[in-house]
C-alpha cells in the first residue's frame, strides 16, 4: 500500500493569527471613522445665511463698522425704556426684517454665521454703540454704526460652537443700544442644537 504524497500545493489548516488581527484592525478602524462622521468631521459648516433679500433691503451705508464681543460691563442693569420721539424734529427709526435665527443642527467643530439687516426708515441717522453678546463664543460686527436714513447696516453675527463643551440645544444673545428713541437696546436671538 503506497501513502500518498502530499504535494507542495498543500496547505495545513488551522487559525492563522493576522487574519484575526487584521479583522480586528480594520473594525477598530471603521468604529473610529463612524465616530468622525457623526462628530461631523467629514461635514463643512454650511455658508453665512442672512435675513431677507439684499435686492429687497435698503442701501447698504458706508461708515465706521462697530465690533462686539464678549464684555458684562457693556450689559446695562435696567435696559434703557421707551421714551416718546421729540415732537417736530428728525427722528432715527430702527426697522430689523428679523430679530432671531435659528441654526438648527451643527456640530460642534463648526463656526457659523448669520446677517442680520438693520435698516433706518426715520429721518435722521441711525446710530448704534454698545454692541455685546451674552457669551465668549459669540462675537458680532456691524457693518456700519451710522446708518443714514434709507439705508442698513449688516449686523454678522458668529458662534464658535467649538469655543467650549456645549452639547444639545443653545441660545445666544447680542444686544446693542440705538438713538431711536422707542428702541434703545435691542436684543437679537441666535439657537442652535449641537450635536458632538
Amino acid at each position: 500500500m503506497s501513502k500518498k504524497r502530499r504535494g507542495s500545493g498543500y496547505r495545513r489548516s488551522g487559525n492563522r493569527p493576522w487574519i484575526w488581527i487584521a479583522i480586528g484592525v480594520i473594525g477598530v478602524l471603521g468604529l473610529g471613522l463612524l465616530n468622525l462622521w457623526q462628530t461631523g468631521a467629514f461635514a463643512s459648516p454650511p455658508p453665512p445665511s442672512r435675513s431677507g433679500d439684499p435686492a429687497t433691503l435698503l442701501p447698504l451705508a458706508q461708515g465706521p463698522s462697530l465690533r462686539g464681543g464678549h464684555d458684562p460691563a457693556l450689559i446695562p442693569e435696567n435696559p434703557p425704556a421707551p421714551r416718546p420721539a421729540p415732537a417736530g424734529q428728525p427722528v432715527p427709526r430702527l426697522d430689523m426684517p428679523e430679530r432671531e435665527h435659528a441654526f438648527g443642527r451643527i456640530y460642534a467643530r463648526w463656526t457659523v454665521s448669520h446677517v442680520f439687516a438693520v435698516q433706518n426708515t426715520g429721518t435722521a441717522d441711525l446710530v448704534i454703540t454698545n454692541l455685546v453678546t451674552s457669551c465668549g463664543c459669540t462675537t458680532a460686527e456691524l457693518s456700519s454704526s451710522v446708518i443714514p436714513p434709507g439705508h442698513r447696516a449688516d449686523l454678522t453675527v458668529t458662534f464658535d460652537a467649538d469655543f467650549h463643551p456645549v452639547k444639545g440645544p443653545v441660545t445666544r444673545l447680542v444686544w446693542f443700544a440705538t438713538n431711536d428713541p422707542a428702541q434703545p437696546w435691542v436684543e437679537v436671538r441666535i439657537t442652535a442644537d449641537v450635536r458632538r
